[in-house]
């Protein structure tokens, strides 16, 4: 075994934490009031004694960190890899720590992120201010340039008490599993400009097509954390990822803590399929929740197993899959439920988690309490299933009135007034514009031909959508489509409609191919002109 010792160079940066928020289409609740906080990255070069196999330096005192993670330059396996650490308190050095190495943690080989590279996962410290660090091969090779991260994530006046997105009630028997609560990214202090420290590619989101699985994790840490060091934790995961690891942005999709909390991790909207960095080749089409803790030193809480369970089941009813079943990930059958050793040789979730997995199966299928029988759904079947409409991308969710699903090539959207129905091409990008809670309401028509020759249409609760080659795609809505269509709409005098309506001195008005018509907000009539 060759080793090395760190001969430690403080080299500090500071890092500014601006409270921004995901999506508004698909957002957590946002965190009210500001944040404060002091966060600072230290990054110190390991240092190879000169003809030794083993060396010891001792650390010079470092400013305050509460993390630390070691990494290295980009290998295809490090499990021949061995990194420990040991920190100072006060004065009083701790004992040695060995820190799990996860290459199957990261970005998929094909979809890399920024410059990466292979390291440890990140182990919190609390609050030290020396740090002392081995790097041994057990192959006897040499890594040059490893690197110790120490992170002291700030702190925010919300970490005692992190505000938490209110919980979904369930609207009727037959709707998916709702959205439980979950602290979002303000809440645990993201700094949102962190995401483009690898490039601006790294800025927006990446989505996969869809959710077909859960891979479950653990976070490798401790397990005697409190209740107010968690927000932290998360922003030093956070930081470490991006600024040591070289990823886009926080690995895992979801995280939970020991007291059952649950949190958002990666950025782009808790209910789209984002693509995380969580299980290396298998993070298309899937979602990671990491358990904050080592579980195989300690036995997940059942409050944490509950929240696992309750955000494992809202995310797979909403999409349509079962807990029980199996599906085919990057060439592999895998459970639906699956941990994240199932796909590599990893420790990971820990035995101690890993063995709950049959009880965590069984609990998230009694929470969605059914087999697959939304109205949208078998919608969604009578149009062809997904090889006609493409796989659910936006899985089911609540709407003002009712619930939609936007699949890979069509919109559903259902309510107990409209029924079941899709917005599809043109029509479904124009839509969105409104939305079913907007002006138009829910569609109650399939796209067809209007009565004007080339000339298409889609009927909603309060109005229509027209298009033609020669005037384009306008919507028609409240006041004035009803008397559009009591003068016979498209086919009357009119003609189609040439633009959006618009307002005017006493009223809105909007016109169409050989006229237009008014409405008069002090008589409220509609006039045609």
């Amino acid at each position: 075994m060759r080793q090395t010792r760190l001969a430690v160079t403080a080299v500090t940066g500071l890092a500014l934490f601006v409270p921004l928020g995901p999506p508004t289409s698909a957002a957590a609740p946002a965190a009210s009031g500001t944040q404060t906080v002091d966060p600072s990255y230290q990054e110190l070069p390991l240092q190879q004694g000169p003809g030794t196999t083993s060396a010891t330096a001792a650390a010079p005192e470092t400013k305050p960190f509460g993390l630390v993670g070691v990494t290295w330059p980009h290998r295809a396996s490090s499990r021949q890899v061995v990194a420990k650490v040991r920190v100072q308190r006060g004065g009083v050095w701790s004992a040695w720590e060995t820190l799990p190495v996860e290459d199957e943690h990261g970005p998929d080989p094909a979809q890399p992120e920024g410059q990466e590279r292979s390291g440890t996962e990140p182990f919190w410290v609390g609050n030290a201010n020396g740090v002392e660090a081995s790097l041994a091969t057990l192959d006897g090779t040499t890594i040059r340039d490893a690197k110790v991260a120490l992170i002291q994530p700030g702190t925010s006046p919300a970490d005692a008490n992190p505000p938490t997105g209110v919980a979904a009630a369930q609207v009727d028997s037959r709707a998916p599993y709702p959205i439980p609560a979950v602290i979002g990214r303000r809440g645990w202090g993201a700094d949102e400009r962190l995401r483009s420290h690898n490039g601006t590619a790294c800025a927006k989101p990446k989505y996969t097509q869809s959710v077909q699985a859960a891979f479950v994790h653990h976070t490798a840490d401790r397990n005697d954390y409190t209740r107010a060091q968690v927000p932290a934790m998360i922003r030093g995961m956070y930081a470490y990822h991006v600024k040591s690891r070289g990823w886009c942005d926080l690995g895992y999709n979801f995280l939970v803590d020991k007291f059952g909390r649950a949190f958002e991790g990666r950025y782009g909207g808790m209910q789209l399929p984002v693509l995380g960095a969580h299980t290396g080749a298998f993070n298309s089409n899937s979602f990671g929740v990491s358990l904050i803790g080592n579980f195989e030193k300690a036995t997940p809480t059942s409050s944490m197993l509950e929240t696992t369970a309750r955000i494992i089941a809202w995310k797979l009813d909403a999409n349509y899959r079962s807990p029980l079943a199996t599906v085919v990930l990057a060439g592999t059958n895998l459970h639906t439920v699956s941990g994240h050793r199932d796909t590599k040789a990893t420790a990971c979730p820990g035995n101690n988690l890993y063995s709950k997995l049959g009880w965590l199966k069984q609990r998230i299928n009694v929470l969605m309490g059914r087999s697959v029988s939304t109205e949208i759904y078998q919608y969604a079947q009578k149009l062809g299933g997904y090889r006609t409409i493409g796989q659910p991308f936006w899985g089911e969710h609540p709407t003002r009135k009712g619930r939609a699903t936007y699949f890979g090539a069509r919109d559903i959207y259902w309510s107990p007034a409209s029924g079941a129905r899709s917005v599809q091409g043109g029509f479904r990008t124009y839509f969105r514009r409104f939305g079913p809670d907007g002006l138009l309401g829910m569609p109650v028509a399939e796209q067809g031909n209007g009565r004007v020759p080339g000339s298409r249409l889609q009927r909603f609760q309060a109005g229509a959508i027209y298009w033609s080659r020669g005037v384009g795609m306008h919507a028609v809505s409240g006041q004035i489509s009803r008397k559009y269509g009591g003068l016979g709409a498209e086919r009357s005098r009119l003609g189609l409609p040439i633009s959006e309506p618009f307002k005017v001195s006493g009223g809105v008005q909007q016109k169409f191919q050989h006229g237009r018509l008014t409405l008069s907000h002090r008589t409220q009539k509609v006039y045609v002109t």
